[in-house]
């Protein structure tokens, strides 16, 4: 089973209403989001997050069972962080709503019941910000013996305080199998591809929009190219791509510590392309099931 580790929390989507613009409540986090379509895909996953007893977290953990997502929270009655999002031609940006909430306030000592798992994925806002990072990069270095992917998903107007959060990610770089990063990542952290495989990478997956997407090892690089769709918003695009990158690796059998073939790495990378195109042909964060493949 896939551990997912991160935030969950709700999005707040614009929408225009009878009485003007407004927001709509939807289930959200890069870490949530990932979780989900996993689970929509097939692939038996798990999610370790702060939660909370409110309306909104309520909502969250029902979506997780709605998607076939164990729910390994822990709960607290603190508030549901909120994410308000502001569209610009389909891109979004976030405005995070964060301070005392039950997924900021997650500590080492909420660490979850680890029986079964057998992968780690982590990532999103929840890196960026005191304690709950702490909590995730404990589980992480603690669990380093298992495969981990890492998606950084970074948003430099969260993150507090740049020189800890880099030495953070050198921390985790060190011991992640898989690292995905954006284009906008990988320039913000100022890195080439080769300096990210130097830091302990075995695979980097680098998303470059509507040019697709690589996988770089230091024996290959195989190019899946985006799909052709009408977007609608891109909120969860690179979520879900880490998704069925994911699921990709499960159902062939290689998500683990040795290298896959270029094969598999195709066809993980396609999968991934696959369901990250549904998703953003379609307003927020809804992965695909894999009936829709």
């Amino acid at each position: 089973m896939i551990l997912c580790a991160g935030e969950a929390l709700i999005d707040m989507l614009p929408r225009e209403t009878s009485d003007g613009p407004g927001f709509y409540p939807a289930t959200g986090g890069a870490v949530f989001n990932t979780a989900i379509a996993l689970g929509r895909l097939g692939a038996p996953v798990a999610l370790h997050t702060g939660l909370s007893s409110d309306l909104f977290g309520v909502r969250l953990s029902d979506a997780l069972s709605a998607s076939n997502v164990q729910n390994r929270a822990a709960i607290s009655d603190r508030p549901t962080t909120l994410a308000f999002v502001t569209l610009t031609d389909g891109h979004a940006e976030y405005a995070f709503y964060d301070e005392g909430t039950a997924g900021r306030m997650l500590s080492p000592e909420n660490a979850p019941d680890m029986g079964g798992i057998t992968a780690l994925f982590i990532g999103g806002i929840s890196l960026a910000v005191e304690p709950c990072a702490r909590a995730y990069e404990a589980l992480t270095l603690t669990n380093a013996h298992l495969p981990v992917m890492i998606d950084p998903n970074i948003r430099p107007g969260f993150i507090r305080d740049a020189q800890v959060f880099r030495a953070r990610l050198d921390r985790l770089l060190a011991v992640a199998d898989v690292v995905k990063l954006s284009d906008v990542d990988i320039d913000w952290l100022g890195m080439t591809p080769d300096e990210v495989l130097d830091a302990g990478a075995r695979i980097l997956c680098l998303t470059e929009g509507a040019a697709g997407v690589r996988a770089i090892t230091r024996e290959a690089e195989v190019r899946v190219p985006a799909h052709r769709v009408e977007v609608v918003d891109t909120v969860g695009a690179g979520d879900t791509f880490n998704a069925g990158f994911l699921a990709g690796l499960h159902r062939a059998g290689v998500l683990g510590k040795q290298a896959p073939s270029d094969g598999d790495l195709r066809a993980a990378l396609e999968l991934g392309v696959a369901a990250a195109a549904i998703t953003v042909s379609r307003a927020g964060a809804n992965p695909p099931w894999a009936s829709e493949l």
